[in-house]
């Protein structure tokens, strides 16, 4: 089902795209990037794997789909090749390409501190193999909020205002993302907290005090402390402190249910900001919130499937997110 849904939203996405002019179009091309990265960490995995990208199909986003994929989808395409292929055309001839080769970049410098003045394809496969896909995705994520913001300041007016504001939250709860998740495990410790604070986004409303304290942080204590000058942000932890406590407990019998983990609230906090999105005029933003929510409805209603499927529908409204509720 929720394939097809997204299928409806590719169609639907590229239709207006195909009615837009500069810079709305390079605007939209934004938009996209975030699902190509999606994309091909996806299919980067599957060759870690080795797996045949075809195989991978299905668990594409149609959003993030671009020209090369043809050839990496394709029958004949050989991923016992190495990553030659995968660097030419995912590196080189897509639009998040030098989000890929900032990101190699770094990972190799971190390996001979001499500084190449680029990458070769050869080193390419010893890069990815050794490093986390997540970090990678989270990594390349921070390299495309932080060039969308750029573009959106670029613009300025109203644009710069609405989707400006969208963006510096997502910059913060990408933030609050990386901080949580990254409590309890190896992240969190005193050798491996550059890797953590490396995937900060460098702007929010966070950004730079509130970074700057976060960077330091390494337990739930030290995470609260560092957010009480920021009352939302606070608010959020304490709502979801218990689930992340619990999950520290192993063997006392505690289960997670009942608890919210930090990206359940994201989701309700986004739609409400999506939602305002679209309260003033003559913006792109609304473009971008539109996207938003209707992925948010997708989930939506994949979560209700999934609740009538387990018969637990009396569990549907504790996991949905509703989207325009009438305000009183």
């Amino acid at each position: 089902i929720s394939k097809k849904c997204y299928e409806r939203l590719a169609d639907e996405f590229r239709y207006v795209k195909a009615q837009a002019v500069e810079p709305l179009s390079t605007f939209m091309d934004f938009i996209a990037r975030e699902k190509m990265v999606d994309n091909v960490c996806m299919i980067i995995q599957g060759v870690l794997n080795n797996k045949a990208p075809l195989e991978m199909q299905d668990k594409l986003h149609p959003l993030g789909e671009f020209e090369g994929m043809k050839v990496i989808m394709s029958e004949t395409f050989d991923v016992q090749g190495g990553f030659d292929d995968v660097y030419r055309i995912f590196l080189v001839d897509t639009p998040i390409g030098p989000y890929f080769e900032e990101y190699l970049k770094d990972v190799d410098r971190e390996k001979d501190e001499m500084v190449r003045a680029g990458v070769e394809t050869s080193q390419v496969g010893g890069i990815l193999t050794k490093q986390d896909l997540e970090i990678m995705k989270a990594t390349l994520k921070k390299a495309w909020l932080e060039d969308f913001n750029d573009f959106v300041q670029g613009l300025g007016g109203t644009t710069a205002e609405v989707m400006g504001h969208m963006l510096k939250m997502e910059a913060d709860f990408r933030v609050l993302l990386v901080t949580m998740n990254a409590l309890n495990t190896n992240l969190s410790t005193e050798s491996k907290l550059q890797d953590r604070n490396s995937l900060y986004p460098s702007f929010g409303y966070l950004y730079p005090e509130g970074t700057k304290e976060l960077r330091k942080v390494w337990n739930e204590t030290t995470v609260r402390l560092a957010l009480e000058p920021y009352s939302k942000y606070v608010s959020l932890f304490d709502q979801v402190k218990h689930f992340y406590e619990t999950e520290t407990v192993e063997g006392a019998g505690k289960s997670l249910s009942g608890f919210q983990s930090i990206e359940d609230l994201i989701y309700a906090e986004n739609v409400h900001m999506y939602e305002m999105g679209f309260e003033q005029q003559y913006h792109f933003g609304v473009f971008y919130a539109w996207v938003k929510l209707r992925e948010q409805e997708i989930r939506n209603i994949r979560w209700i499937a999934s609740m009538v499927v387990l018969g637990t529908k009396e569990h549907i409204d504790d996991t949905i997110v509703p989207i325009f509720q009438p305000r009183l």
